[in-house]
């Protein structure tokens, strides 16, 4: 089975075919996937998981080709909690002959979504939402009706923009519990957060306080809302440290907002980000011209550019539309002016 080309070569998800094509036909043909520019993301945890279970994999220029007569069961020690390897591994295990073991995977709630899936349809799976899954291979799965978790970052992403730009925004089917390290950067005296697992509401006066967080994997702060916090802190009454310890390569929004006027210093991983609105110190981001080069620094950008006073663009909407539908229409929706052109 060849997945198409086109498909993989801007799109990380296409990693996803190699353990749900594997499990069912037993060979999977893919191109190297592509997705947004934010550093190294290595496909060894994914590739290495398959091997255990019994797949013959070689990965060269053409891409990546997956063989396996019979797929058995097998304890995985993960390097990294990695979402996608976890995924793959899950559903791969999923119609393997035997117990597999996940050790150190991921835990956050598209985890817990996809096994619920999973389980619908008939798989035996046991420790979702912990570090360790145990996953007894069934002879077949079935189809099923199902409604996945709601997506936390875009719900994080209005709480950023409600922030910074003040007002009273009810978020509805998001689960406050999915965004705690999110909602503890957030909330201050200025910004109030409250909500239950379908309902988000924040209440602010439009002044960002200075924060200080690390990336990680859940249920710490996740590197997903790490650009539009950074954009945020702009905004803020004091000086913002922001690490980034899971990609390396994930500051270009900070470049772009620095066009504009706003004082960011990258060292190594961290940002420190000296906000515009220092009683001490005060200076001006303008309005300008902004392009993303990835999904997440996009909307990061589309922050800054609702706050700032005056007219601003945002180009490279090819990155904003793989992870949010129609960001225009959402952001408008609260109040913003977004126009949608196809100008360069």
């Amino acid at each position: 089975s060849r997945v198409n080309d086109e498909l993989c070569k801007d799109m990380r998800s296409s990693m996803f075919m190699l353990g749900a094509l594997l499990a069912t036909v037993g060979e999977v043909e893919t191109s190297l996937p592509g997705g947004c520019d934010i550093g190294s993301r290595p496909l060894d945890i994914h590739l290495d998981g398959l091997e255990k279970m019994g797949a013959e994999i070689t990965v060269d220029q053409s891409g990546i080709k997956c063989r396996a007569a019979k797929l058995i069961g097998a304890k995985i020690l993960m390097k990294y909690p990695s979402v996608g390897a976890t995924e793959n591994l899950l559903m791969c295990a999923a119609l393997a002959k035997g117990r597999t073991t996940l050790v150190n995977c991921a835990r956050e709630p598209e985890i817990v979504s996809l096994v619920e899936c999973l389980r619908a349809m008939g798989a035996r799976i046991r420790g979702e939402g912990t570090s360790v899954i145990e996953i007894e291979g069934v002879k077949e799965l079935s189809g099923t009706r199902f409604t996945p978790v709601d997506d936390r970052i875009v719900a994080g992403t209005l709480l950023c923009a409600a922030s910074v730009c003040g007002g009273d925004v009810q978020i509805y089917g998001a689960n406050k519990k999915h965004l705690g390290a999110v909602i503890n950067a957030l909330q201050n005296k200025d910004c109030k957060i409250e909500g239950d697992d379908n309902y988000l509401r924040v209440r602010s006066n439009g002044r960002m306080h200075a924060v200080r967080v690390s990336t990680a994997p859940y249920p710490l702060f996740p590197t997903d809302m790490q650009p539009q916090l950074l954009s945020a802190a702009c905004f803020s009454d004091g000086v913002s440290v922001i690490d980034e310890t899971v990609f390396e390569n994930r500051f270009a929004h900070a470049r772009e907002l620095a066009k504009l006027g706003a004082r960011i210093k990258i060292t190594d991983n961290t940002a420190l980000v000296e906000g515009c609105c220092k009683s001490d110190s005060p200076y001006m981001i303008s309005g300008g011209q902004m392009s993303a080069s990835d999904l997440r620094g996009g909307a990061a950008l589309c922050i800054a550019a609702l706050k700032i006073s005056g007219e601003s663009r945002v180009y490279g909407l090819e990155y904003i539309d793989r992870g949010y539908e129609n960001i225009e229409d959402m952001f408008c929706s609260l109040g913003g002016y977004v126009l949608r052109t196809k100008d360069r």
